[in-house]
Order: structure tokens, then C-alpha cells, then sequence
């Protein structure tokens, strides 16, 4: 690959002196020239590549005296021209601060000036496709889409740039683009049942964020970035466990219960869960979840979680009702516009029995509860707000089996009814 160094960011064309005389007072001379994007470097225009238009083009003064003639941008065919009177020498700055130049070429006559302007940015390009086979490389049976790249930031000129662009049948695009601060962002193809897929090498998108910063390496200008897509499979698991275990527990007693959320689907997700019926006071949460604001029973974990990989989140919850006879939670079906693959392993329930204080009850034993995948270190616990006389959400399930039969016929609207008052 051709690496191209730029040369300095102003230069002065100085057009030859022409004898005055009192017949040629006016007469004029006609400075003109082209801005366009060198991008193989070899300082003509050639067919593929792009003119610089609206750009600040040149500015003209005489030399000598230094005085100032005017400016001339560039139009949008990329060309500036000035129609100047014939005699003093000129002298061509350059405007542009968005590019480099690869070199100044110049044609000269006594009645004109051709002066075009070779200029060098960044060369974004790269593939964006569905990658059906997961090997990272475009095969000729291998889809394209028909969604826009985008590519946002600030030019060093201070300029907003926007700009976009779709792939051709070969999933190959390609970008011009100023020297700047730049990031390309994926489009959003859930719609259509895609997500990114996972990096497989050093030219992918982050399917985390969906964004990557244009950041050439060295005096390189060409900057590869990969945008591969395979079929979404969004699949959330849920597990729990309660400590302490007892056969009856006592109004005032308090309980961890600890929630597992894993991934087991292809695309990364920050899941939301809530926990069903819920007639109990929570006391804390862990600070790897966001509780909605309103409400104690519905949080969002606050980073996506990667496929094969698991969040472990901690609730303390004080037992204040003899109603709250079975711990449940829910992860959410839905992620975004994609559903759960498996709708099965997202609720988890446990059926307690709480008494008032006084009542008899049986020394605590030992028993199983819904185990955890795996052992994750326990996230650090932040208290929760006073939700004192909150309402709680929907009313007790028919149970783990029943449930989920009954989510998988009637959705998630049948798995909450309308909210009673906690004692």
C-alpha cells in the first residue's frame, strides 16, 4: 500500500511579470484550477475520483505590496477561478485545511494560469455483508444490504461531517473523507432479523456499540473497517438462589435472593427482568442494575452481556407480608425488535411461606434451590431508594410449568395483573 506524505499547507504560485503597456492596461489574465481528491496519489484526476467542492479555495494578493485581491472557493464542480487585471505578479495561498496536498502542479500562460490542487484525506473503505458461514470473508453466495454507512465527526476545519454510503453488490464501499475526528456507525438491521457478529479480526466494527473511530495508522491514509451481520439469535437465561433457606420464614425475616441472567443467543444484550407479585420491601440491590424509577420490582442491568458469557445480580428484600408466598422473576421476551429464541428459561420461581412473628415455626433446614449456571464474583450492592407505599405488580402466577405455558400462549400482558397495595 502507498503511503503519501503531505507537503506544506500553503504555497505561492507567482505568475511571470508581463510588460504594461498603455494599450494592454485592460486587458486580464484568468487564474483558474481544480481541487480534487487524489486518491492513488498520482497528481492527476483521473476517473474514480472525487472534486473538492465548497471548498475554501485560494486567496489572491499581489505580490510585493501584499495587497489583497479577494478569495475564491470552489465551486461544486471542485474548480475556482479568478479574471484578474494583466500586469502585476499574483500571489496563490491556499485556503484548504480539511486535506493535505500531494503536490501543486501549475500551467502558466501570459493571458492565463491553470493552478490544480492535489489533495490527500482519509480513504475509508472496507465490506459489509451477512456472513452466513461466520469466517469473516465475503464468499460470492454470501447477501449484502441495502442499509447506509454513516460517518460523523469534525473536520480540522471545525466542520460538521455527515456523510453515508451504501455497499455495492460485492458488499465493497468506499468513503472520501477530510482529515478529522471521525466515527462510522453501523446500521441498525434488526428489523430484518440481523445483528453484528462477533470480531474476527482487527478490521471489524464493535458489535458492543456498533461504532468505530477512523483511525489511520501512520502516515497511512487508508483505513479498513468491516461491518459483518449474521442471523440474530437473542436468547436470555434466567437461575436463582435464596439464602438463607428455611421451611417458614417470619414476618421482618430478610432473604438474598441472587439472579443469574445468561446468554445463551448470538447477540449482546443488557437485559431487563422484574420480579412477578412482588409484596416484599426491597433493601438493596447490587450496582450492576438500574432500578426504574417508580417502581421496586423492574431493573435493567446496566452493561450489555456478551454471548456465553452471564451477570450475576444480588437483591435484599425484607420479608413484610404473609401474601408473598412464591419468589419469581422475569427477563423480559423481547430485546429491542428481537425476540427471545427460547422462551422457556426465562422465569425462575420458588415458593416460600411467610408467618406473623409468634407463629410457630420449624427450625431451618438445607434445601436446593434453582442453582446458578456458574459462580461469578458477587457485584458490590448499593442500597435501594424509599419505596415506602409503593405500589407492587400483577398478581401471584399458576406456578413455574403453568407459567411459562401460559407466557408462551398469552405473552408477557398475562404474566401481570393489576398492582395491589403491600402492607
Amino acid at each position: 500500500m502507498k503511503k503519501f506524505f503531505a507537503v506544506a499547507m500553503t504555497a505561492a504560485l507567482v505568475l511571470p511579470a508581463v510588460a504594461t503597456s498603455a494599450a494592454a492596461q485592460d486587458e486580464t489574465i484568468t487564474i483558474e484550477g481544480l481541487f480534487f481528491v487524489d486518491r492513488n496519489g498520482d497528481n492527476a484526476f483521473t476517473a474514480g475520483e472525487t472534486v473538492r467542492a465548497g471548498s475554501p479555495g485560494v486567496a489572491i494578493s499581489v505580490q510585493g505590496t501584499g495587497e489583497k485581491v479577494g478569495t475564491f472557493p470552489t465551486g461544486a464542480d471542485g474548480k475556482y477561478k479568478a479574471v484578474l487585471p494583466k500586469g502585476p505578479k499574483y500571489e496563490i495561498d491556499i485556503m484548504e485545511l480539511d486535506y493535505s496536498y500531494t503536490r501543486l502542479g501549475y500551467v502558466t500562460e501570459e493571458s492565463k494560469a491553470d493552478a490544480d490542487f492535489a489533495l490527500r484525506g482519509l480513504f475509508l473503505n472496507g465490506f459489509t455483508f451477512v456472513d452466513a458461514n461466520g469466517d469473516g470473508v465475503k464468499q460470492a453466495d454470501e447477501k449484502t444490504h441495502g442499509a447506509k454507512v454513516k460517518v460523523t465527526g469534525k473536520a480540522n476545519s471545525g466542520a460538521d461531517v455527515n456523510v453515508e454510503t451504501t455497499a455495492g453488490s460485492d458488499g465493497a464501499y468506499l468513503l472520501d473523507l477530510p482529515l478529522a475526528d471521525l466515527t462510522v456507525t453501523a446500521p441498525d438491521l434488526t428489523a430484518a432479523k440481523l445483528t453484528l457478529a462477533e470480531p474476527k479480526s482487527a478490521h471489524d466494527v464493535d458489535w458492543l456499540t456498533g461504532t468505530r473511530a477512523v483511525a489511520p495508522q501512520g502516515g497511512d491514509r487508508d483505513v479498513r473497517i468491516d461491518l459483518r451481520y449474521v442471523e440474530a439469535k437473542a436468547d436470555m437465561a434466567l437461575a436463582s438462589a435464596i439464602t438463607p433457606v428455611k421451611d417458614t420464614y417470619t414476618i421482618g425475616d430478610q432473604i438474598d435472593l441472587k439472579l443469574t441472567l445468561s446468554n445463551k443467543g448470538n447477540v449482546p444484550v443488557a437485559p431487563t427482568f422484574v420480579l412477578g407479585s412482588f409484596s416484599a420491601k426491597l433493601l438493596s440491590h447490587s450496582d450492576n442494575v438500574t432500578l426504574r424509577p417508580g417502581t421496586d420490582e423492574d431493573f435493567t442491568v446496566n452493561d450489555k452481556i456478551l454471548p456465553g458469557k452471564q451477570a450475576e445480580v444480588t437483591l435484599k428484600i425484607e420479608l413484610n407480608d404473609v401474601t408473598y408466598t412464591e419468589v419469581h422473576a422475569m427477563t423480559r421476551f423481547g430485546f429491542g425488535r428481537l425476540p427471545d429464541v427460547d422462551r422457556k428459561n426465562n422465569v425462575v420461581s420458588t415458593k416460600i411461606k411467610v408467618v406473623e412473628k409468634g407463629a410457630e415455626t420449624t427450625t431451618p433446614t438445607t434445601t436446593e434451590t434453582t442453582a446458578a449456571p456458574t459462580t461469578t464474583t458477587t457485584p458490590a450492592v448499593a442500597k435501594a431508594g424509599n419505596k415506602s407505599g409503593l405500589a407492587s405488580t400483577g398478581a401471584s402466577p399458576l406456578g413455574f410449568l403453568a407459567l411459562g405455558s401460559l407466557l408462551l400462549a398469552a405473552g408477557v400482558g398475562a404474566f401481570f395483573v393489576a398492582r395491589r397495595r403491600r402492607s
